[in-house]
């Protein structure tokens, strides 16, 4: 009798023909026993199909697939009913058909290897699989056992990784510096070719060859090989250590070495890996600069000291030379007060002089027209008695010139000078002095007077006297040295200052005198036969007082060729 729930004598029948059992093989009296390993079947089944690895059974007689669990499905795109009954050869790869008919025909038993599959549903790529085979004894003869595994993903970490070994192998073979590793005990386990080169072997094998120990064979002193023990004790590493290396030729360099202690997975030493850089030029030149150091210390120590001795002597000169400039400011003090005490005491008498001559120069030539007869003996003492009283009165009133110049100067000097403040038209003053100016040109002079006023100049700020005064010397100084030509003033407005500039064609002013133009007591001419008259003065008030004004003064001169003086006032 069946228990409940269990299934039907014609249901496990089918179970059983699905699971490979023949007809005659069930019977009633066998169906509890069947019913227990059909259980154990299912179960069996249901965890295969649970795994990841696709399995397949194989008749060796007829290379049909008799059955398919697992992943088997998923791998060939198909489902297990569609697999079961179709010929092996038709779904792998030949290279798995050739190894599978090589177990059938008994060359080996089990086998294994790796190929690739067309992914389900074309999606582009290969499905790597590794697959194991077996041949085993069935019931019906032969049966080859076939695992395929899906190994896609660690054939891509290992193409990775394989990739990644080159790229750092690469990396370390191309270094320029050197890289090594050794054993705890300093023993040589690597080297790339950097290292050998750096230490003069021809290859890395050269190098491993000669060299057992790195620290005891390459280490040049013994007080570093005892440092880097040290350290590498204490710290499990060195860090920028430069320390003097024995190469294969028996020289000396000097390296830059980095090491540090690789530790295993338990935390145990397994090695030390290094670096080497040959910094044998860079010290050598931090000595060669050192030794210049020194020297340049050395030097600068003595030219301080030499500094020290010529700042002491130039100390004293200085302070020679200011009490001699103090004595020379008081001297000049004295000098200006002096010529202006001296000049306003000679201005008074002189202009009673000059007064008087004037004078009697008006009532000598009225008297004589009176009382002269025609007796030329008298005339001509007459006559010269007149030319006398007038070189009294020119050389006066050039006397008075001078004084004026001086008590101006002195003025200018000791900044004691007064300049009003107030607009002046420039135009106005030109013409002014230009008009005025013709009047002192001699008859026997053939020279034109030429005024150019560029537009409408605008007005400056300052001193009309004084500015009238510089342009006054400035067109006489240009009259005196003109015998023929002309003498043209120009004014114009530039920027932020108006312009004026007086031109002659004279005589112009030797190279020789340029440099002295300025200075006082110096008179253009000087050096002529028929010097002009002139105090030697003028050019110097005049650039004081338009420099006072914000300006400056300035010349070109050509010999021969005449002359242009120019100067400049701001604007207003």
């Amino acid at each position: 009798m069946n228990k409940p729930g269990d299934p039907a004598p014609d249901a496990d029948a089918r179970r059983a023909r699905l699971l490979g059992f023949g007809e005659q093989s069930v019977s009633k009296s066998y169906y509890p026993e069947l019913k227990r390993r059909l259980d154990e079947l299912e179960r069996f089944r249901s965890l295969l199909d649970q795994t990841g690895e696709g399995i397949f059974l194989v008749d060796a007689v007829t290379g049909r697939i008799t059955d398919a669990a697992g992943a088997a499905g998923a791998m060939l795109g198909r489902r297990r009913e569609e697999l079961v009954g179709r010929f092996f050869a038709d779904l792998w790869p030949a290279e798995a058909v050739e190894h599978l008919r090589g177990l059938f025909s008994g060359d080996f038993a089990a086998g294994r290897m790796e190929t690739t599959l067309p992914r389900p549903g074309n999606r582009g790529g290969g499905l790597s699989v590794e697959i194991t085979f077996r041949l085993a004894n069935g019931d019906d003869g032969s049966i080859a056992v076939i695992v395929a595994r899906d190994v896609t993903e660690r054939k891509k970490n290992e193409l990775a990784l394989k990739r990644a070994e080159e790229k750092y192998r690469s990396i370390v073979e191309n270094a320029a510096e050197g890289i090594f590793q050794t054993s705890t005990d300093g023993r040589m386990l690597s080297a790339n070719p950097a290292m050998a080169s750096i230490l003069g072997y021809a290859s890395a094998h050269d190098l491993m060859r000669h060299i057992k120990n790195i620290i005891d064979d390459v280490v040049a002193r013994e007080e570093a090989r005892q440092r880097i023990r040290s350290e590498l004790v204490r710290y499990d590493e060195i860090k920028n250590l430069e320390i003097e290396l024995r190469t294969k030729s028996g020289g000396q360099i000097w390296g830059l070495v980095n090491a540090r202690r690789i530790r295993d997975a338990v935390g145990d030493s397994d090695r030390y890996d290094g670096s080497l850089q040959d910094v044998t030029a860079r010290k050598k030149a931090e000595q060669t600069l050192q030794r210049y150091q020194d020297e340049l210390e050395q030097r600068v120590a003595e030219r301080t000291a030499e500094l020290t001795r010529a700042n002491e002597r130039l100390t004293h000169e200085v302070t020679i030379r200011k009490r001699a400039e103090e004595a020379a400011e008081a001297a000049n003090r004295a000098k200006s007060d002096f010529l202006s005490m001296v000049s306003h005491e000679i201005r008074t008498p002189l202009t009673s002089v000059l007064g008087f001559a004037v004078i009697i120069e008006k009532r000598l030539d009225a008297l004589f027209e009176k009382l002269l007869d025609d007796d030329p003996r008298r005339r001509r003492q007459a006559a010269q008695v007149m030319d006398n009283l007038r070189i009294i009165v020119s050389e006066g009133e050039r006397l008075k010139h001078l004084i004026n110049d001086v008590l101006d100067l002195a003025k200018l000097e000791a900044g004691k000078m007064e300049f009003k403040r107030e607009r002046v038209d420039p135009s106005e003053v030109v013409r002014r002095v230009m008009s005025a100016s013709a009047g002192l040109l001699a008859a026997s002079k053939d020279v034109a007077l030429k005024t150019c006023i560029e537009g409408r100049l605008p007005e400056v700020m300052g001193d009309r006297d004084r500015i009238i005064q510089v342009l006054v010397n400035l067109v006489s100084n240009a009259l005196k040295f003109t015998e023929r030509g002309s003498v043209t003033c120009r004014a114009r407005a530039d920027g932020h200052y108006v312009v004026i500039e007086v031109t002659d064609t004279g005589i112009g002013i030797p190279d020789t005198e340029q440099h002295k133009v300025f200075e006082k007591f110096n008179q253009i001419g000087a050096t002529l036969t028929n010097k002009p008259k002139g105090t030697g003065l003028g050019l110097t008030i005049c650039k004081h007082i338009v420099e006072s004004h914000g300006g400056r003064i300035f010349f070109v001169s050509k010999p021969a060729a005449g002359s242009t003086f120019t100067f400049t006032l701001p604007i207003a």
